[in-house]
C-alpha cells in the first residue's frame, strides 16, 4: 500500500539501489575512458590504486570502535523489545486464562487493548531498526569520511591518478600490488591514536 512505512522503506532502498547501479555504471565509464585515452608518454603514466573500504572498517581503531559502539546500541534496544515482548506475552496470556471469566463487554476492551498494545510493539520495534539503521549511518559515515581524507593524503603522496573503491561489482580483479588497503588502515590508526 502507498505511503506506508513498508512502502516507503521498499521504495527507499530501491533508489539507493538506483543510486549505487548508477554510481557503478559511470565510475566504469571513466575507468573505460581512462583505459582508451591513456597517454602515451612515460612522464604522463597513469597509476592505479584499489581500497576496499569494507575492510578498512572492519581492520580500523575507529572502524572497531564504531562497531563496538552500535553493538552496544543494538543490546540496548533488544533488552527494551525483549521486555516490551514479554509484558505484551504476560498480557496476552492473562487475557487468555480469564477470557472464561469475563464478561462479553470486558473481554473484547481487554482484546482491543491487547490488539492495541500489539501495532504499539510492532511500531516500537520498526522505530528502533530505523533508529539502529541512522546510527549506523551515521558512525559509518563519521569513519567512511576520514577514510576518503587518508586515501586522499595517500593518492597525492604516492601520485596514484586513481583510486578505485574495491567492489565485486565495479573491480572484478585487482593486483595486490595496488591495493592500498593496509596503508590506509595504518595511517587511519596513526591519526586516531595521535588524538
Amino acid at each position: 500500500m502507498p505511503g506506508t512505512p513498508v512502502a516507503l522503506e521498499c521504495d527507499r532502498r530501491r533508489e539507493r539501489m538506483y543510486m549505487k547501479s548508477s554510481t557503478q555504471f559511470w565510475s566504469l565509464i571513466a575507468l573505460l575512458a581512462m583505459l582508451v585515452f591513456q597517454p602515451s608518454t612515460a612522464q604522463e603514466r597513469t597509476t592505479y590504486a584499489v581500497v576496499d573500504t569494507q575492510k578498512v572498517i572492519n581492520d580500523s581503531i575507529i572502524g572497531k570502535a564504531a562497531r563496538s559502539n552500535l553493538e552496544g546500541q543494538i543490546k540496548k534496544g533488544q533488552a527494551k523489545l525483549s521486555q516490551l515482548k514479554a509484558d505484551f506475552e504476560k498480557q496476552r496470556t492473562d487475557l487468555e486464562k480469564q477470557s472464561s471469566i469475563l464478561s462479553g463487554q470486558a473481554l473484547e476492551e481487554k482484546r482491543e487493548a491487547l490488539a492495541k498494545k500489539q501495532v504499539d510493539l510492532q511500531r516500537t520495534v520498526q522505530d528502533l531498526q530505523e533508529d539502529l539503521a541512522r546510527r549506523n549511518e551515521a558512525e559509518i559515515g563519521k569513519v567512511v569520511e576520514q577514510i576518503s581524507v587518508i586515501v586522499k593524503d595517500l593518492a597525492k603522496a604516492k601520485g596514484y591518478t586513481f583510486v578505485f573503491e574495491r567492489d565485486r561489482q565495479l573491480v572484478v580483479y585487482s593486483s595486490g600490488r595496488i591495493d592500498i588497503t593496509p596503508e590506509v588502515v595504518e595511517a587511519l590508526d596513526k591519526k586516531k591514536l595521535a588524538l
